[in-house]
């Protein structure tokens, strides 16, 4: 009965030892996949500014995402155009605006909302308030 509690012990340190050493190797890969892509970085945008300034260039700084920041001055609409393969999340920072998606409903945006547009969909932002529409967009590849 001694014998089979201390051959479960080590059966247990044994599990525990090649757990550890799974994932020791497991964090081990991932240090590696990281090192080949963009390294982490922060970069200011300047809030007073009535522009646009991209924020991440594609794979220049990102692996899979482009960003900026986009002002409108109030009746002022940014182009029309597809977001193609990309997904793409639109985040309000001031004012208010819509998202208007060619053949569907006009979607309200202000602070505290965040749209998400579909690859392959035609899409244009338009200030519809009185004061600057200020928003980031993200767009990332989609599968």
């Amino acid at each position: 009965m001694l014998v089979r509690k201390i051959e479960k012990r080590i059966f247990l340190l044994l599990l525990l030892a090649l757990n550890v050493i799974i994932q020791n190797k497991s964090f081990a890969q991932i240090d590696n996949k990281q090192n080949k892509y963009a390294n982490p970085k922060v970069v200011s945008f300047h809030p007073d500014s009535i522009q646009y300034q991209n924020l991440f260039d594609g794979e220049k700084d990102s692996v899979v995402f482009y960003s900026g920041v986009v002002t409108l001055i109030p009746n002022q609409s940014g182009e029309i155009h597809s977001t193609e393969i990309y997904e793409e999340m639109i985040i309000t920072l001031e004012g208010e605006g819509q998202l208007r998606i060619l053949n569907q409903k006009n979607l309200d945006v202000k602070f505290g909302k965040i749209a998400l547009v579909p690859p392959f969909t035609k899409h244009q932002m338009v200030n519809t308030g009185t004061k600057n529409f200020k928003y980031i967009y993200v767009a990332a590849k989609s599968k």
